[in-house]
């Protein structure tokens, strides 16, 4: 209990903007309310410098960040260099064609509600459905040292619903990628019924290959040169030109054990590593379907009531809700669900630590998030409750909390997070703060795990348009894969202090 009142006293003191989903980058000015499109023109830049730490490196970080809205139109753009002590430029973001293709933060047509909505780049806060299989799933979670380009899609034709998703489209040309879509249709009056499919074409796509060769850069002797990734002896010189690859003293083509005097051992040889676009049981699938209906739809109350099924296609089990009420009281709205689960189900799999939970090491082994399915031996039963509101548009204040339990397993899943409208406070224009734990099972909701996220940002007005913005998260990687987050090294913190200015 004391741990969780000193998360709120957390969250109370700091108020969030990070991590809200239909906000636009960097503090500029937002758009219209979903639904509402504005039919001028409207540009506005932001010019940055500052530090930020980076996988455990600082940089100076110089930004020139615009944001232009015609009509339906709005495009984002990020042109950031990040500069190391000597003054070299981080060449991870500019060194292949693709990354100038990542410079657009978003490019987008209209609002989600609309009767078409496309938007090309950051995918944040994104919800299939009434969320049982993919809920809060953010494709910029490690922003900006992993940037990925996706795009969502949204037709409404008032009787006909389509959501489709793709999470990253350097991942799609290189036999992977994640998809996510569904159709819903009115079928009588307001009752809705919909279906819905999620597809990951290769989990593995989740360890970092820097040089992209396939091999990932925990199993690659050289993570920076696509063409080589073994060096037996370490040498430093790869085997494909190495003389003497297992560094014992004898030439290869000296080491024959027939001949004598020569190593009686021959050449013994590292196996070859882990390949990302070779390894077993790469993708995942599930599959779900949902029906609703409004019992109110009055301006200071509506209630829908709905019910949810979900089904992994590979080696997996089954969740429903039943039932479940969404409800929305003046500023206040609600949500609870009851949650039944066949063993080898986890709910919301698809969510914001997705792409840092979808393939971990685990010692010399991968482990994918579908190996997952297997720990969950018991049918749990349970409950999600959560609610957000939002008064006079000046506090903002969100929190979900889910507990499924049988014997001695349990998936317990909280996150908050709080906003306040910073404009009223004198000279502070942002602040904020968020925490996230995902379906641990462990008694500690706050405990260290790769399904943690925290963080906070602040903005304090220096001048006329300039700003100082203090951006900070935390996320955690398993690097030497013991199963426990230990050590600075597996703590990744992403550092950002600007002076930004808007005109």
């Amino acid at each position: 209990m004391k741990r969780i009142c000193a998360m709120i006293i957390l969250l109370v003191s700091f108020t969030a903007v990070a991590w809200a989903g239909d906000e636009e980058p960097y503090g500029f000015k937002m758009p219209p309310p979903d639904g509402e499109s504005s039919s001028g023109f409207s540009f506005n830049m932001g010019v940055s410098a500052g530090a930020a730490v980076l996988d455990g490196q600082l940089y100076n970080q110089i930004g020139i960040r615009p944001l232009i809205t015609f009509g339906k139109l709005g495009i984002a753009l990020d042109l950031s260099l990040y500069l190391d002590a000597d003054g070299n430029i981080r060449k991870e973001n500019w060194d292949e064609p693709s990354d100038f293709f990542e410079k657009l933060y978003f490019v987008r047509w209209g609002r989600p509600n609309d009767p078409l909505y496309i938007k090309v780049g950051a995918i944040e806060n994104y919800r299939l459905g009434f969320g049982l299989l993919m809920n809060h799933y953010y494709n910029t979670v490690e922003y900006p040292s992993v940037i990925r380009t996706g795009m969502e899609l949204g037709i409404n034709t008032g009787a006909i619903g389509v959501q489709a998703m793709v999470n990253n489209y350097k991942e799609v040309f290189n036999s992977g990628g994640l998809f996510a879509g569904r159709v819903g249709v009115k079928v009588i009056g307001d009752l809705e019924i919909g279906v819905s499919a999620v597809y990951d074409a290769n989990q593995y796509k989740g360890l970092a290959d820097k040089d992209g060769d396939g091999v990932p850069d925990f199993a690659d002797d050289f993570p920076d040169d696509a063409d080589n990734a073994v060096d037996t002896d370490g040498d430093g010189i790869p085997d494909a030109i190495d003389p003497d690859r297992d560094g014992d003293g004898y030439t290869d083509n000296s080491q024959n054990p027939l001949v004598a005097n020569n190593d009686p051992d021959g050449v013994v040889l590292k196996g070859d590593p882990f390949s990302i676009n070779d390894a077993a049981n790469q993708s995942q699938i599930a599959f779900a379907a949902d029906i609703s209906y409004p019992v109110f739809q009055k301006k200071y109350l509506q209630l829908v009531v709905y019910s949810q099924f979900a089904q992994f296609g590979n080696n997996g089990g089954w969740g429903a809700t039943a039932p479940g009420l969404r409800a929305k009281f003046s500023f206040i709205n609600a949500f609870a669900e009851y949650r039944i689960f066949d063993n080898k189900f986890i709910p919301e799999y698809f969510n914001t630590t997705y792409e840092i939970e979808r393939a971990v090491v685990r010692g010399d082994s991968v482990f994918t998030k579908r190996d997952l399915l297997s720990t969950v031996n018991e049918q749990l039963q349970g409950y999600v409750i959560g609610a957000d509101f939002d008064i006079a548009n000046f506090l903002i204040f969100g929190a979900e909390y889910q507990n499924m339990s049988r014997n001695d397993i349990a998936l317990k899943t909280f996150r908050a997070n709080l906003d306040i409208n910073a404009s009223l406070i004198p000279k502070i224009n942002k602040a904020g703060a968020y925490f996230y734990q995902n379906n641990t099972d462990l008694t500690d909701l706050f405990a260290k795990t790769e399904g943690t996220i925290l963080g906070y940002r602040l903005g304090y007005e220096i001048g006329n348009g300039a700003s100082l913005i203090l951006d900070y998260r935390t996320t955690y990687r398993d690097k030497n894969g013991d199963g426990v987050i230990s050590g600075s090294n597996e703590v990744i913190q992403t550092t950002q202090i600007q002076t930004v200015f808007v005109f």
